[in-house]
């Protein structure tokens, strides 16, 4: 459907709904502010659409315009009906009143009716005092982002923030402080009973806990703090956990423990009804103690991000419900300074675990896929990266044996793929295997894959081949272009 304009437009809506795979396309011309229907084009006018195609296409708009709250502003100077309609029906669509640095708040509270207002400041504002009053309406702020704070910035905000914001639904404080900003516990008035999504990146607010306590809508939580003062107990973040039925999402980031702050744990283990997502970066002993008082039944992805070595991680393996999933792909990778595994299953969940520490990348991870070993242990496709600066580190990262403890978990592998920046560097680990070893290690593997092999390299790999062949269990080479969802095989193979 299309409605044009005469000869000069000023407005357009171009909207695509992917679902009914319709489009919808309106230009609307505006050479007079007193007219109230638009504008005619071959007889027909804009007011050929009803109230409710407008509100519709309207709709569409704010779809694929989700970050713009302010996607409206345009839309009411473009004719009487389409103002008169927009701000009658500000639930429906959901209108907000933005302040940012780019506009002046209390002009835009003069000028708006009283919409729902959002605060949203992505760098450290210039005149910080432009959002004070926007800040004299706590009933009507629904949306505050502040995601470059400064100690100053904090006296401000912070302090006029000590009252509850009952419309509150969004928010996100973020420092660039490098001394760890901390809020009073006042903030908010302790209570938030609408809020959905909490972010605190680099944010100390010991009276969190108390605070939670009153946000049962929350589906979003996200807590990053490398100070004590923001410390929270495994025990006390458990307790905080189950009071949320609605949380979906949790990101939990402590860099520093306090081992002076203890909290007995739950009696029984708690279920988390909604929780999908759950990510945790900080020490394995914080985790294991966290997730044993945790069950979440429909958790689809998984990461724990470990800053200390991993020794003994059972609770992570029993929080993702490892009996349930099926055999799938592993990839595990080795950076600049962390190596990760992540499991891709079958039916669509993730598990990715990641150690920061420089030394021992190789071994490390062999020992975090024995901790897996019922996991692991399914993985039919196996997948092993590495960046190429990490080849020059020998020792300890090229250990061939090493690599050998690495590959012994992975009993049901049929598929192992090698970067080119490593095979012809692990080539001599599998020419070492001979005998009966030979099919100790990878007993099932099927077919190599190695990306973009040349020349004489491929012969690094010949003695694996053929030992294996004469074992019985014979390995094909295939030649192939990796992407992170597939294998581009090259049409020269070799197999044996």
């Amino acid at each position: 459907m299309a409605i044009y304009g005469a000869q000069r437009w000023t407005s357009e809506l171009h909207v695509r709904k992917r679902s009914q795979s319709n489009e919808v396309k309106v230009r609307v011309l505006h050479h007079d502010r007193n007219d109230t229907y638009g504008y005619s084009a071959g007889g027909a006018t804009i007011d050929i659409l009803t109230d409710d195609a407008l509100l519709t296409i309207f709709l569409l708009y704010k779809e694929v315009h989700p970050s713009d709250l302010s996607w409206w502003e345009p839309l009411v100077h473009v004719c009487r009906r389409w103002r008169h309609l927009i701000f009658a029906s500000p639930l429906h669509l959901n209108l907000t009143l933005v302040c940012s640095f780019r506009k002046r708040a209390r002009t835009s509270l003069d000028i708006w009716p009283p919409f729902p207002i959002a605060i949203h400041v992505p760098k450290a504002p210039s005149n910080i005092f432009n959002f004070v009053a926007a800040l004299k309406h706590p009933d009507r702020i629904s949306d505050i982002r502040l995601n470059s704070l400064t100690r100053i910035g904090v006296m401000v905000f912070v302090n006029m923030m000590r009252y509850p914001f009952s419309a509150l639904t969004h928010l996100s404080l973020g420092s660039i402080d490098d001394d760890e900003l901390v809020l009073p516990d006042g903030f908010l008035g302790g209570s938030a009973p609408s809020l959905r999504t909490l972010l605190l990146e680099g944010i100390a607010f010991p009276a969190l806990p108390n605070l939670l306590l009153s946000t049962t809508q929350l589906v979003t939580l996200r807590i990053s703090s490398s100070s004590t003062i923001g410390y929270i107990s495994p025990g006390v973040l458990a307790t905080c956990l189950v009071s949320l039925p609605n949380l979906k999402q949790v990101n939990i980031e402590f860099t520093l423990s306090d081992p002076d702050q203890l909290s007995p744990p739950l009696p029984t283990r708690a279920v988390l009804p909604s929780l999908l997502s759950f990510h945790f970066k900080g020490f394995t002993q914080y985790l294991e103690d966290l997730l044993a008082q945790l069950d979440a039944p429909r958790l689809r992805t998984v990461s724990a991000t470990f800053c200390d070595h991993v020794v003994h991680i059972p609770q992570i393996l029993r929080f993702s419900n490892y009996a349930e999933r099926h055999s799938g792909r592993a990839v595990v990778k080795f950076e600049f300074k962390k190596a990760l595994i992540k499991f891709i299953l079958s039916n669509g969940f993730e598990l990715a675990v990641t150690c920061t520490e420089l030394l021992g990348q190789v071994s490390s991870m062999a020992l975090v896929c024995r901790e897996l070993s019922p996991l692991v242990s399914r993985v039919e496709r196996l997948d092993l990266r590495c960046v190429r600066y990490l080849l020059q580190l020998t020792p300890p990262f090229m250990n061939l044996g090493d690599w050998l403890e690495l590959f012994q978990p992975f009993i049901a592998v049929k598929n192992l793929y090698l970067c080119k920046n490593l095979w012809p560097k692990l080539a001599p680990a599998l020419q070492d295997l001979s005998g009966a070893r030979v099919v100790e290690v990878l007993p099932e593997l099927c077919t190599l894959f190695l990306e973009e092999p040349r020349g004489r390299a491929m012969g690094f790999i010949e003695p694996f081949i053929t030992a294996r062949r004469l074992s019985g269990h014979p390995v094909a080479v295939q030649q192939c272009i990796a992407s992170d969802f597939m294998l581009i095989l090259l049409p020269c193979a070799s197999g044996a």
